[in-house]
């Protein structure tokens, strides 16, 4: 007795402690049961219009929630996970109770791989608002990542760029070289910046680079010294500062590219605005595809009876073209057979089924007897069944009856025949008034705009013979200051990315900058950077302190020839890149 009442009590313990609980909360790991009610979700939006207003793919992952009533439970709220970009999306609650009773049961039965969900899982699924915290925007990290950061614990390229990142952490060790988003070229500007960094800022070391020997098309580079640079990167700003000490430094006049004009940009930087937005593209629905596989199989079958073919009809084989169908009759235009026909009046060796051979010449025929005559001039009746097989088959290259159609029931046409008939007459025509359902919004890659401006010191120097530095002058205050623009790209799937630049100065720099990049073979990526320095892209400088009329122009291209033409350069710089 005492046995039953524990279990009694127990029993009433257990009911208690489940009916006093509000909410039970859990999360889908199950793949296969994640996607198959997300697009069982997906398919209930485009039924009712509303696809376009969804972000959730199917490869998220489905938290439940689930209101636990005296005598029931119910389903209260679900949300999408995007492990990926850090995420949560709310499902339509109204959309969902209209689906498919059978996957909401599925989906409340827990009769598939779960696990319970973590606090932060907790207070997304307690906060009903749908808007997502900056930081965590699927299309800001995206663009952020592709061209500041990598996924990638180590990420090396023949671009001078490199990643060797904590395996669990957001601390990397960084390198890059030249100062790209200023309009300095790699290949214009050599100068390594190595530090460290996270995914919001990077402090780093500048390290000058080597200017010996430049690309052919460089019209002068620019030289570098020891210096620190800081940058960051947040959801709607981001800026740089670099500087470079060049009082007091020597530079070895045999290892400078032109030790009468050296050029430094001493200090420079940025500060930028910035917005990022998601790039759609329409593609074929579920029943856009159907439809555009009818296209296809309708186009393929009207080729194939335009042109001359085999038909099979009730054992017999025809050449000939379609021509039309009409209460479902279908009209040949039958093709006469001329070297069978030619064969035939100028006589060939027959062959019986008993294996007798003579040679005659064909002068009649019906539909079970031919008429033969021999050389001699002796003419026969011979049953087309007593023939060989193989002169059954000539005689059947024989069905010309001096009409150009013949008109022959659908239903007689082997099953292949028909198909192709139906196909290429067939009419291939979307629901009326169900056009939307053809082509479908997807989410395809995130587009990030930056705009803002640039402060950039660029002096010009003499080096002695005794490797003294002489500054003669120096770019500052308003003719420092340019704009900057970008614009980034990469798709969600992260294999391929580009962007196009603009850096303007009020000295007259220019450039303009292109780049793209897209994966190769797994972990390899081939990219190319294009900078292009207009003909009209120029600094001008004094260069000499006691003669303020001596000036001399900086090009960052080829300087003009002696008719003031040919100036400008574009400069482009393919790379390798490998991730591991």
């Amino acid at each position: 007795m005492i046995k039953i009442m524990k279990k009694i009590i127990a029993g009433f313990l257990f009911l208690h402690g489940l009916f006093a609980q509000e909410s039970i909360f859990w999360e889908i790991v199950d793949a296969g049961v994640n996607s198959e009610f997300i697009e069982s979700y997906i398919n209930r939006l485009i039924e009712v219009d509303k696809f376009e207003e969804n972000s959730i793919q199917a490869s998220f992952s489905v938290i439940v929630q689930m209101d636990v009533e005296e005598n029931s439970i119910k389903l209260k709220k679900l949300k999408a996970k995007d492990y990926q970009m850090g995420q949560y999306i709310s499902f339509d609650m109204e959309e969902v109770e209209k689906m498919d009773p059978v996957k909401l049961n599925l989906l409340m039965s827990r009769e598939y791989k779960w696990k319970d969900v973590n606090r932060r899982d907790l207070s997304e699924l307690e906060e009903f608002s749908t808007v997502d915290n900056v930081f965590k925007e699927r299309s800001f990290k995206d663009a952020r990542d592709a061209f500041w950061w990598s996924n990638s614990q180590i990420s090396m390229s023949t671009s001078g760029r490199g990643f060797i990142r904590q395996k669990s952490g957001s601390l990397a060790f960084r390198l890059e070289k030249g100062f790209a988003d200023l309009g300095l070229s790699r290949e214009l500007s050599e100068n390594l910046l190595l530090g460290v960094s996270n995914d919001i800022v990077s402090t780093y070391l500048i390290i000058p680079g080597n200017t010996e020997t430049v690309i052919n098309y460089i019209g002068h580079p620019l030289e570098g010294n020891l210096g620190f640079g800081f940058k960051f990167d947040t959801h709607k700003l981001g800026g740089q500062i670099n500087y470079m000490d060049v009082d007091g430094q020597d530079y070895d006049n045999a290892k400078v590219f032109s030790r009468k004009h050296i050029m430094v940009p001493s200090s420079s930087g940025i500060l930028y605005w910035s917005n990022t937005f998601q790039i759609n593209r329409k593609v074929d629905s579920k029943y856009g595809e159907k439809i555009k596989d009818q296209k296809k199989e309708k186009a393929k079958a009207e080729k194939l009876i335009s042109k001359s073919r085999k038909w099979s009809v009730d054992g017999q084989e025809y050449m000939a073209i379609f021509q039309n169908i009409e209460d479902d009759k279908v009209v040949l235009v039958v093709e006469k057979d001329e070297k069978a026909h030619k064969i035939a009046e100028k006589g060939k060796e027959w062959t019986t089924v008993s294996e007798t051979t003579f040679k005659a010449k064909l002068i009649d025929r019906t539909k079970k007897v031919l008429t033969l005559k021999r050389d001699d001039g002796f003419e026969f009746p011979l049953e087309i069944k007593k023939l060989s097989d193989a002169d059954k088959a000539f005689i059947s290259r024989l069905k010309w009856d001096g009409e150009k159609t013949i008109t022959i029931p659908l239903d007689q046409f082997s099953q292949e025949d028909q198909s192709i008939i139906g196909a290429a007459t067939g009419v291939v025509k979307a629901r009326k008034g169900k056009g939307r359902e053809l082509k479908v919004v997807q989410p395809y890659g995130s587009m990030r705009l930056k705009a803002g401006l640039s402060f950039t010191q660029l002096l010009h120097g003499e080096v002695s013979t005794n490797n003294d530095l002489l500054v003669t002058d120096r770019v500052s205050g308003t003719n420092a200051l340019g704009v900057y623009a970008k614009v980034e790209g990469v798709t969600d799937d992260k294999k391929s990315k580009a962007y196009l630049q603009l850096n303007v100065s009020a000295s007259d720099f220019k450039a303009y900058s292109l780049g793209v990049e897209t994966n190769a073979y797994k972990m390899v990526n081939v990219g190319m950077d294009i900078t292009l320095y207009p003909s009209n892209s120029k600094v001008e400088f004094k260069d000499d302190r006691d003669n303020p009329e001596s000036k001399w122009m900086w090009y960052p291209g080829f300087r003009p020839d002696e008719n003031g033409k040919n100036a400008g350069t574009m400069i482009i710089s393919p790379y390798i890149s490998v991730n591991f």
